[in-house]
């Protein structure tokens, strides 16, 4: 079978011009590796016949990491985690590793990197139990299953997928039917001999990962590693997930000795949260199945040259455009000769519809020059004729709220009869943006 490197069409014979993309010369042939002997092949279970207790979680100890995972690993599952060169991807996972050590053997396979690289950095971590880290320097896949089978390991890194090979396959490293068929022998590994496998996989500069897009469709469990490069913030964000929630986060500092968890992280998000100033506004976002407390900032100037400026970072940008045209069209505000900027703190992007009535009210805040009520939230999604909809688990975002200590909330009319009574704060309910506009600007 033939393929094409650039958008994976098959086809029975060479072809010099692939049909779908036009690419020239991009066909090459693959090999079946599916017939590599891994495990002998196990007889049909009835559904009914496995249990729950069957299905085996893993803690690493690292209390952020198990619960974007779900609560812990399970046993047989592939793992990939991608993010940006440098954002702190091995550092992350040699930290895994020294405390996935202590409950079984660990072999970190680095195909980049010495292990006399890997023992530099290791060093860093101080006594976190890397010693007990087996380190292999190989990048020939069918070697690195011969050492994982012989010397039983229960934890595997393969530091990259994109700098591995197998000789079963055709191309280069780092090609697409490279990728697909070292993926597919991690997979069957990981399964047959019930092997917990973590993957990096490099990015490309729109920030996805690296190869087709069969890696993340194969994989039980895609995790990025998100961070700015002149901040020691990263986050970790789930976006797949066959054993738990997806979109949930944990956010680690980069420090000295390595990477710590951050339990406490309205202190990340909140940098102002004790003063107030116009263009400042605080909503309450979930990721995965966390309400986040977020600190969301506008910037509405008069525009100086003939066409308005519109950016925003971390707030999509075709929402935001839809809310500058119902601020202008329901409140009478005229924004068309005005630049505008918005920014979500610390860098997190957020796609969260009930951010909208608090980016709303930071660009009125910074255009009319007000600020908005101390220690208050903003929850709602707004609708394009101006009215207020309803948001999901507003009893857990009321809840987080309570725990942060703001005194006053505004959330949509229709979501206030959902509200528990047993939160001692100031709750507001409101069916339009006008009348919110009204009562907290004008």
């Amino acid at each position: 079978m033939f393929s094409c490197t650039g958008c994976g069409y098959k086809s029975i014979k060479w072809i010099g011009r692939c049909p779908t993309c036009e690419s020239w010369e991009t066909f090459i042939e693959e090999k079946d590796i599916s017939k590599e002997n891994i495990k002998e092949a196990q007889p049909p279970i009835l559904l009914k016949d496995i249990k729950k207790t069957d299905v085996q979680r893993v803690f690493t100890g690292m209390h952020e990491f198990d619960r974007v995972l779900g609560g812990g690993l399970v046993v047989g599952e592939i793992i990939l985690v991608g993010g940006s060169p440098g954002v702190g991807k091995s550092t992350l996972l040699l930290e895994v590793s020294a405390r996935l050590a202590k409950k079984g053997k660990m072999l970190y396979v680095s195909a980049e990197e010495s292990p006399q690289q890997i023992v530099l950095r290791a060093k860093r971590l101080n006594d976190k139990g890397v010693d007990d880290i087996y380190v292999l320097g190989e990048d020939r896949l069918e070697s690195i299953f011969e050492h994982i089978k012989k010397d039983e390991f229960k934890f595997v890194v393969i530091d990259s997928i994109q700098v591995i090979y197998s000789s079963s396959c055709e191309g280069i490293k780092g090609s697409v039917s490279q990728i697909r068929g070292c993926a597919d022998y991690l997979m069957r590994i990981a399964k047959a001999m019930g092997v917990i496998v973590f993957v990096v996989g490099h990015v490309t500069k729109d920030g996805v990962i690296a190869g087709p897009k069969l890696l993340e469709h194969i994989v039980d469990c895609v995790l990025y590693f998100e961070g700015e490069i002149f901040s020691n913030y990263r986050i970790l964000r789930s976006t797949k997930n066959r054993f738990g929630a997806t979109g949930d986060i944990a956010v680690f500092e980069m420090k000295s000795t390595g990477l710590e968890e951050v339990k406490k992280i309205a202190d990340i998000f909140l940098p102002h949260k004790e003063k107030s100033f116009a263009g400042s506004s605080v909503i309450c976002a979930i990721e995965g199945l966390r309400p986040i407390l977020i600190e969301l900032q506008s910037l509405v100037s008069r525009a100086n040259f003939g066409v308005a400026k519109r950016r925003s970072l971390g707030f999509d940008f075709n929402r935001f455009s839809l809310l500058i045209a119902i601020i202008e069209k329901r409140l009478k505000l005229h924004f068309s000769n005005q630049d505008i900027f918005i920014n979500v703190a610390v860098g997190i992007k957020i796609n969260d519809p009930a951010a909208d009535l608090g980016a709303v009210m930071s660009m009125v805040s910074s255009f009319k020059d007000k600020e908005l009520y101390k220690s208050t939230v903003f929850i709602g999604e707004v609708g394009l004729a101006g009215e207020l909809r309803r948001v999901n688990n507003i009893n857990l975002r009321l809840k987080e709220i309570q725990r942060a200590n703001f005194k006053h909330c505004i959330i949509p009319e229709i979501n206030f009869k959902e509200v528990d009574k047993k939160f001692d704060f100031d709750i507001r309910g409101y069916s339009s943006l006008k009348d919110v506009v009204d009562e907290m600007i004008n």
